[in-house]
């Protein structure tokens, strides 16, 4: 069976018209399938539901078909030795997991666009694309003509997005293979820091991993409005959206440095050091795994670290990051409830689903992830005097675990690593803070680095009294949120609810809740009355101490010498003073 796939566009109606090939066809009928979801992101997205007009011919002469399910198409050959495949996908959502097309551009998803022959997916497979005039084709695929491309199976082929339109293409080359950076869209961005920028945090991963495994890279660049955001990670390309004025501000501009370092540090870790079941893929349903806590968390703490050891943020920056990660994720409740490996688990219903109690029963394994990272590397340089690195022990699972392997299990391999790597056992921790939800260990682990935790408060926090509950101005004074630890959780304050008046005083907005209850202290009662579906109630409630809301981490006064040896091999210069 030979497979051919087709594509051209309708840009005006944002659509992509697909057709599929097949040839040397052995069965009474053939069933082709849409991916319900993408490799890289962990959610049931229904690509099926943007499928219209479709069509099939056998010998050149219409033929029937029937769908068996949501996403499967059962087309009927009888006998021919040809058959076409044909239907139109509307996109028109512009993400880095979902077709966008308009008369500027089409930036193609595989996953959303492109059907699978049910039992044929470990062949190679042949891509054209027929542009619009005047339009050009970027993608990760090799070329084995103008506009035509080859995949080695259906895997490779989901993982190479396409950029087809006008689009600006910056150059360059590290170890001698090509690298571009592909943009859709104009802002404030300076071309040659784009270049610069990129090209050293290429080079930094790849001194950290020993090597660039593949021919060429892309960096596909969308630039959007100021809610554009996100980043999927390929084989040897990565799609990157951006609002399109964040290059000039040294903070904004951080959010291009990191966004590049995260995807592309999955060059290795996803793409290549996989969990086990991240590939071969099952694009019908869910794929589950313990571990994405390592293939996101641990890829989101090194995307910063890997940034400092750049030259590209500063190791007082890089603090300032790490401490507010640290003070979110403190005061996100369902740290009690849920560990990382469950939040690993649940991704497919609980990260990429959040609703107003999402905070008091789960915690997202890219922010708890990328602390325990950095818990974890300190930890390892602490009981080995600095001997070694969760570095280490990545580059060691690496060469353990190909990408033509199992990929990774479990803990137990993560585990055994560290015992190979280092020598300790790291069982307890483990069980303590990634499958366990102890609170975890910050002052012992960051005084390894000479380093200290400092708790407290903005000038408008300090000593006020604090409700745990946040609002929304929609129609009204609404509750957004309520938190678990705090006092309208007690007594049954609900999302929902609109706050209509403090002690018997009319609040019609957050600035005037904030003043009423400004006006009390921590330990004062005070009575709260809200509408819930028209029904005014009525609570009373003790008022509690804000939280802190202000988190550095400090240097300690006077650093020894293992101290300071950890610091500087860690963050890559010695630390200051």
């Amino acid at each position: 069976m030979q497979i051919t796939y087709t594509l051209s566009f309708a840009p005006a109606q944002h659509l992509i018209d697909v057709a599929i090939d097949v040839t040397q066809i052995t069965a009474p009928q053939v069933d082709f399938a849409l991916p319900a979801w993408t490799p890289g992101s962990y959610l049931i997205r229904e690509y099926a539901r943007h499928v219209q007009e479709v069509r099939a011919w056998a010998d050149d002469q219409p033929c029937a078909w029937r769908k068996l399910d949501k996403h499967t198409w059962r087309v009927f050959s009888n006998g021919a030795a040809t058959l076409r495949f044909s239907y139109r996908v509307y996109g028109h959502e512009l993400s880095v997991r979902t077709n966008h097309v308009d008369d500027t551009h089409a930036h193609v998803i595989p996953a959303a666009t492109l059907m699978y022959v049910v039992g044929a997916t470990a062949q190679p497979l042949t891509l054209e694309v027929r542009p619009p005039a005047g339009w050009q084709v970027a993608t990760g695929l090799e070329a084995s003509g103008p506009n035509r491309f080859i995949a080695d199976d259906y895997d490779h082929l989901v993982d190479a997005p396409l950029e087809i339109g006008t689009h600006r293409v910056l150059r360059f080359a590290v170890d001698g293979k090509p690298h571009r950076i592909v943009i859709w869209g104009r802002g404030n961005e300076d071309e040659a820091r784009l270049i610069a920028d990129t090209q050293r945090i290429v080079e930094t991963q790849r001194d950290f991993w020993g090597g660039l495994p593949y021919a060429h890279y892309t960096f596909f660049l969308l630039l959007g409005d100021d809610e554009a955001r996100g980043g999927l990670e390929h084989r040897n390309s990565t799609s990157l959206l951006l609002p399109r004025f964040v290059f000039r501000d040294p903070k904004r501009y951080e959010r291009y440095l990191t966004l590049v370092s995260h995807e592309f540090f999955h060059v290795w870790n996803v793409k290549r050091l996989r969990a086990a079941g991240l590939g071969p893929f099952d694009y019908g349903c869910e794929t589950y795994t313990t571990l994405l806590w390592v293939m996101e968390g641990l890829t989101e703490y090194y995307t910063d670290l890997l940034l400092v050891r750049a030259g590209l943020l500063t190791p007082e920056r890089y603090l300032e990051r790490l401490a507010d990660d640290i003070l979110k994720l403190q005061s996100t409740p369902g740290r009690a409830l849920q560990s990382l490996e469950c939040s690993s688990w649940d991704t497919w219903i609980k990260l990429y689903r959040p609703d107003e109690n999402s905070d008091n029963t789960s915690i997202s394994y890219y922010l708890k992830g990328a602390i325990i990272g950095a818990l974890l590397d300190l930890e390892i340089r602490r009981r080995t005097a600095n001997r070694h690195s969760l570095d280490a022990v990545m580059r060691w699972l690496y060469r353990a675990y190909p990408l033509d392997g199992p990929g990774l299990p479990d803990r137990e391999a993560i585990l055994a690593a560290l015992q190979e790597v280092t020598g300790q056992d790291f069982s307890d921790f483990f069980a303590r803070y990634i499958g366990g939800v102890d609170e975890l260990s910050y002052d012992q682990v960051f005084a390894a680095a000479g380093l200290r935790l400092s708790w407290n408060w903005s000038a408008e926090q300090a000593g006020r009294p604090w409700l745990g509950l946040r609002t929304r101005s929609n129609g009204g004074l609404k509750v957004a949120s309520v938190l678990r630890d705090g006092p309208a959780y007690a007594v049954g304050i609900s999302p929902g609810d609109e706050i209509i008046a403090v002690d018997g005083w009319r609040v019609r907005n957050e600035e005037a809740l904030r003043e009423r209850i400004g006006d009390y202290r921590p330990g004062e009662q005070v009575t709260i009355l809200v509408a819930r579906r028209d029904e005014l109630r009525s609570y009373t409630l003790t008022l509690a101490a804000a939280p802190h809301d202000r988190l550095r981490i400090e240097r300690v006064e006077q650093p020894d010498e293992l101290q300071q040896r950890i610091y500087a091999s860690w963050l890559g210069q010695a630390q200051p003073g």
